[in-house]
């Protein structure tokens, strides 16, 4: 019996809506052992040959039995259907006698028709959003302020408040439409959250809890099958009002979820809606806050269903001297229920917000406020008011420029010399001195001027130039480049860029710190390019780009002989690589496209929100003959498919597939070849694109398949552990595979990590992760069982993700 083969019978268990079903007993009838489905509805048991019966059975739902006959590895996917008299047989006993249980699984029987009975709708949202930030009182102000400003408004500084006035069209999750009619800012508002309600969904009816702009990770809702399992209920208090019952439910997690709330629910007892509901969200899974808190009000509206009238958010951020706290209140009303929008009514434009919404005057704002402001927020809307007033007078402004284009030592020594021009909207940027002289340079020190100008119009057009020129000490030569940028339509992105170089460049891009520090991976690369790129409709990107290069080998510089001598055991082939000289013309095409992209308008921006399917990319590029003697002739086709992937609980999924070959390769020059760069010794790079433990790095002619997978679990599985769920530490596992069979290679690797976020000390709204991670690697040609790396990654605030 010992030797008798194996398989996994496995599958994935949900309800008659597709949604995945978590803690679903699945038993064996003839061996009385089983398991349980994960968070994401899965489950697995390894099996001899042979006919089993599964008892597949939860609370709420028909028990299901399942005859197989195992003989293979077998899919088995499973639906379960409600039952709702099995929510009145199954109970979770308590040492006290404590209904809340059983007004949580009425609340779950009946959510389904409390949420169907306001059908589609609209409402106007009314939204206050305040946060102070104690840091910025605590600060010496500039002299230029003292004169304009009275201490008794001290109070008032480093705090920030915005209102929006929006109408909200509504039918489903992925089916909104919001129209902003009236948004006022005041002071920095770039922090305040839910200035929009295409932030987040707190519908607690709803499984899980999606709200992207606060966590990564769909929160476990309470009133959910699975919630039953994950939290624990008691009932705090009861009160009688107009001849109903409200009973109010402390809700606390338990250890066998991780991403789960906190906090009280009040239930009436005849629909069993929810009315008031508070909960808090678990710090670990925050990324900008270490306390978020919601409270929401329902109503009973047009007698016809329980619809959401007021909601608050609590949060605050803090670090050692500063703290961030804030208060955004959300008010529903003026409810159109049960609506018929077109059938292409909704769209992927999710909110818009005209020019005009911004203009709006008090007049138009003493109408639409449904809640007075306080006394604090009446006197910063007025100070606000002078401020604005006196910060954009001529004398004020010119005081400003005054002190900022102030020529000082230690900006032209340390910092840099900025120089603005106000009426113009013109910025230019002089290096500081410490950073001319640049000593690790191909051929020695390097004197290094350079120059920034940058110019933004009203429209949100702009136009940037960077230039700079070298000097090297050794070889008396000059090197140098010029960058002229312009963004012409920024709604689209449209964009047209121009760059003249003359520069040391590495034969092999993104080459490896090990690699990149020897002479080798060095040539002389002179080169004009035209780049264009822009957004020809909603998700489909396409750059073009055309360049012309006179490449030359480094062959005949002069290097410091002192380098052989230190590392030449530890530096190998640290001589130049010697090659003809030559010219070549180059045209390069890519195209981008996301479908069903989804995105939110602005007057003069457009800012995308993503898409639930992958971006596909194909990039062609061709070494074009004859222009300026151009040698070169090839054509590169490269396409691919990546995505980011929201599984739930259980973390996101990033992959990236591609492959891309040499169609033609008439004249194919070693600096035009695709290159797999090798693994660096110890630090880990960006799994997405490069792989960690290649031995060398490969020049590819031919054609070759690439892939790249990371999981993040944000804790789904370690958090389980009480003791380590301090920690707060983050797993994370990947791998990669590379086929280039022109190299006779068939390379995997794998690897698994622990993370932990950090806030940075002078910035407590941004984050960075430091891991250490273990990776293994295989390939027909060698292995490499084990190696051990670090690696950090920052936090991205506009993409809302990690970088």
């Amino acid at each position: 019996a010992s030797n008798a083969q194996s398989f996994a019978l496995y599958g994935k268990i949900t309800n008659t809506k597709m949604e995945p079903l978590a803690f679903v007993s699945i038993q064996l009838k003839e061996l009385g052992i089983g398991t349980t489905s994960k968070e994401d509805g899965s489950y697995g048991l390894n099996l001899e040959v042979g006919q089993y019966n599964l008892i597949v059975s939860m609370i709420g739902y028909k028990t299901q039995v399942v005859n197989v006959v195992v003989n293979k590895n077998y899919l088995l996917n499973i639906v379960l259907e409600e039952e709702e008299k099995s929510m009145e047989d199954v109970v979770i006993r308590v040492k006290i006698k404590d209904r809340a249980e059983e007004i949580i699984k009425n609340v779950i029987r009946n959510k389904d028709e409390i949420m169907a009975a306001s059908g589609a709708y609209s409402s106007q949202v009314y939204i206050k959003a305040i946060q102070q930030d104690s840091s910025i009182r605590k600060k010496e102000k500039p002299k230029t302020d003292s004169v304009f400003f009275n201490t008794k408004d001290e109070d008032l500084q480093g705090m920030a408040m915005a209102e929006v006035v929006l109408k909200l069209d509504y039918a489903s999750d992925q089916r909104i439409k919001e129209q902003r009619l009236g948004v006022k800012q005041s002071g920095n508002t770039e922090g305040l959250f839910y200035l929009t309600t295409t932030d987040g969904n707190f519908n607690f009816y709803n499984n899980l809890i999606k709200v992207p702009e606060i966590s990564q990770v769909p929160f476990l809702s309470p009133f959910s099958y699975s919630g039953l399992l994950a939290y624990k209920f008691k009932t705090t208090k009861i009160e009688r009002k107009n001849g109903h019952r409200y009973y109010t439910i402390s809700v606390k997690p338990r250890q066998l979820s991780n991403a789960t709330v906190e906090g009280e629910v009040t239930i009436q007892d005849t629909v069993f809606a929810i009315t008031n509901a508070r909960f808090t969200f678990p710090t670990y899974h925050l990324m900008e806050f270490d306390y978020f808190e919601v409270d929401q009000q329902y109503e009973f509206v047009q007698n016809k269903a329980w619809m959401l009238t007021r909601e608050q958010f609590n949060y605050y951020t803090k670090s050692n001297k500063q703290r961030i706290s804030g208060q955004t209140l959300v008010v529903f009303s003026d409810y159109e229920l049960n609506k018929q929008f077109s059938r292409n009514y909704f769209g992927a434009e999710v909110s818009s917000t005209a020019q005009s919404a911004y203009e709006k005057d008090s007049s138009f704002w003493k109408t639409v406020r449904v809640e007075p402001l306080t006394d604090k927020e009446v006197r910063y809307v007025q100070y606000q008011d002078s401020v604005y007033r006196v910060t954009h007078a001529k004398a004020y402004l010119d005081s400003v420029d005054k002190v900022n284009n102030q020529v000082t030592w230690h900006k032209i020594l340390l910092f840099g010399q900025t120089f603005y021009n106000r009426d113009k909207e013109r910025t230019w940027v002089l290096p500081a001195a410490v950073t001319l002289y640049e000593p690790f340079q191909f051929g020695g020190g390097r004197l290094h001027p350079s120059f920034y100008y940058f110019k933004k119009y009203a429209s949100r057009k702009d136009i940037k130039l960077i230039a700079d020129v070298s000097y090297g000490f050794r070889n008396k030569d000059i090197n140098g480049s010029l960058l002229l940028q312009r963004m012409y339509n920024p709604f689209n992105r449209g964009f047209y860029q121009m760059e003249l170089n003359r520069d040391f460049d590495h034969i092999y891009q993104g080459e490896s710190w090990i690699n990149s520090i020897q002479r080798s991976s060095y040539f002389l690369n002179n080169y004009l390019s035209l780049l264009h790129g822009l957004e020809v409709t909603n998700g489909l990107f396409v750059y073009t780009e055309a360049a012309v290069a006179w490449r030359r080998s480094v062959a005949g510089y002069k290097t410091n002989p002192r380098v052989d001598t230190i590392f030449g055991d530890f530096l190998e082939h640290n001589q130049p690589i010697a090659f003809e000289p030559y010219n070549g013309a180059y045209a390069k095409v890519t195209l981008k496209y996301t479908p069903h992209q989804r995105y939110i308008r602005e007057p003069k921006e457009k800012i995308i929100l993503g898409s639930k399917w992958p971006t596909f990319y194909t990039t062609w590029r061709r070494g074009i003959p004859g222009p300026i003697q151009s040698v070169v002739n090839f054509d590169y086709w490269e396409l691919g498919m990546e995505q980011r992937i929201n599984i739930g609980i259980l973390g996101n999924l990033r992959y990236d597939l591609k492959t891309a070959s040499f169609l033609n390769q008439k004249d194919l020059r070693l600096l035009d070849y695709v290159v797999q760069r090798r693994g660096d010794p110890l630090f880990f790079m960006n799994p997405e694109t490069q792989f960690q433990m290649l031995d060398s790095t490969l020049p590819l002619k031919k054609r070759f398949y690439q892939a790249h997978m990371i999981h993040e679990f944000n804790g789904a599985l370690i958090n389980k552990i009480p003791l380590l769920k301090k920690l707060q530490l983050r797993e994370v596992v990947g791998g990669g595979a590379l086929f280039a069979p022109e190299k006779n290679l068939n390379y995997f690797e794998l690897f698994a990590g622990i993370e932990r976020a950090f806030k940075w000390p002078f910035n407590p709204l941004t984050r960075f992760k430091l891991g250490v991670y273990v990776v293994s690697a295989f390939a027909n040609q060698y292995s490499h069982p084990v190696q051990f790396k670090v690696g950090f990654t920052t936090w991205d605030k506009r993409k809302n993700r990690w970088r």
